[in-house]
């Protein structure tokens, strides 16, 4: 069956077309949020798609299949540039006057290929993490004005993106009362596939555990984590644990306890994250308060809020096509930083690397992770997690 790409209605696109980089095709996140979405905007002539991987341009995915992206490069409908050949690596240097670069590549890669781009890009988004190092950081924080070309992105943020609104609202109104308890689960039943084990090396903490502190840190009247939370934030307690015969060095499983400030006090948050656990994906956050609870489901994009006898007070629903809203106005000159769903400041997205060592750096416990059996609930892994701390 031919690959057909989405049939999208962008609201508002700039009147030229507008040059586009897209680092990173062959990756996994890419194929699920970006390039249906700018390949058919290059098919309908609004963008000029410059696509860059290593190798034949497959996506993990299989959308597009690989000979449908072979037609659309041998008819010049998007470009591609494989960084293994020496003659795409010249083309790939001499790129110039570039509207948006997306960032989608390994971590450790970010800082270095936002950096090709400095000078010749006006918007460079970087997915999360920033980088897999603070010291790639480097490599870009000196250029000037780059606080005004780099951004950090994360697709949960995104997704939030609606429900972050509404919370100016319902906080002004006193729906729930003060905040008391922040709790985050993004649990998957799946395990770490092979095409994804060098990207998740590292582990949860990495690529989980920072969707849970962008979500957690983003208070209301922001639509991204502030960084006075973020440079407050206070890690109290890290446990981890890895599945049976796991093929990445990092854990799998994380129970994170965290503090953060909001107004004159400190809110315990709590965050939950891994892989290969239960037998179905648990993704929420549940926000505790002094008169109610908010509760959101990722998974099935709605939100509840309850009050303290169980009453539900309000329903909605999140924001299917978030990866849809945030191209759009990543790709709008005229739309700030503040309307760009899960869009961040270079300031918040490397204050998050901060958070994310110190996190790695507390895990218990110490040496060989336990280990759980691929399926085993959240109670059973804390379990083996308790007796391999008690048994020092």
């Amino acid at each position: 069956m031919k690959w057909r790409p989405p049939n999208l209605n962008f609201k508002k696109m700039a009147e030229k077309i507008e040059k586009i980089v897209l680092l990173g095709f062959k990756g996994d996140c890419c194929g699920r949020n970006y390039n249906r979405i700018l390949i058919e905007l290059a098919l309908k002539r609004k963008i000029e798609l410059i696509c860059v991987d290593y190798g034949k341009p497959k996506n993990i995915l299989g959308s597009p299949s690989l000979r449908e992206m072979e037609r659309l490069i041998k008819e010049k409908k998007v470009q591609y540039l494989d960084l293994g050949n020496p003659n795409d690596v010249k083309k790939y240097d001499n790129l110039s006057n570039i509207d948006v670069v997306f960032v989608v590549t390994y971590d450790i890669n970010h800082c270095k290929c936002a950096r090709d781009f400095l000078g010749k890009a006006r918007r460079i988004f970087i997915e999360k993490p920033l980088d897999a190092t603070l010291r790639n950081v480097r490599l870009i924080e000196n250029f000037p004005r780059v606080e005004k070309i780099i951004f950090g992105y994360d697709h949960y943020l995104s997704k939030f993106y609606p429900f972050q609104i509404q919370i100016n609202k319902w906080s002004d109104q006193g729906i729930v009362g003060k905040v008391q308890e922040i709790e985050f689960r993004l649990l998957e039943s799946s395990i770490v596939p092979p095409y994804r084990i060098k990207s998740l090396d590292r582990g949860m903490i990495y690529d989980l555990f920072s969707h849970g502190v962008a979500v957690a840190t983003t208070p209301s009247r922001w639509v991204y984590p502030d960084p006075k939370i973020l440079k407050n934030l206070r890690i109290l307690k890290v446990e981890a644990a890895q599945y049976a015969e796991c093929e990445i060095k990092g854990c799998t499983f994380a129970k994170i306890d965290f503090e953060i400030p909001i107004g004159e006090k400190y809110v315990l948050c709590r965050a939950k994250v891994g892989k290969g656990i239960g037998k179905k994906p648990e993704k929420t956050l549940r926000i505790t308060g002094s008169k109610g609870k908010i509760l959101v489901d990722i998974e099935k994009y709605n939100f509840t809020i309850l009050n303290l006898k169980g009453k539900i007070i309000k329903r909605g629903n999140l924001d299917l096509n978030y990866a849809e809203a945030f191209l759009s106005a990543a790709t709008d000159f005229g739309k700030p930083l503040s309307q760009i769903p899960g869009a961040m400041t270079l300031e918040v997205a490397k204050e998050m690397i901060f958070i994310l060592d110190d996190a790695e750096w507390r895990k218990e416990p110490k040496g060989k992770f336990p280990r759980y059996a691929v399926g085993s609930n959240v109670s059973e892994i804390e379990a083996i997690i308790k007796k391999k701390i008690g048994g020092k």
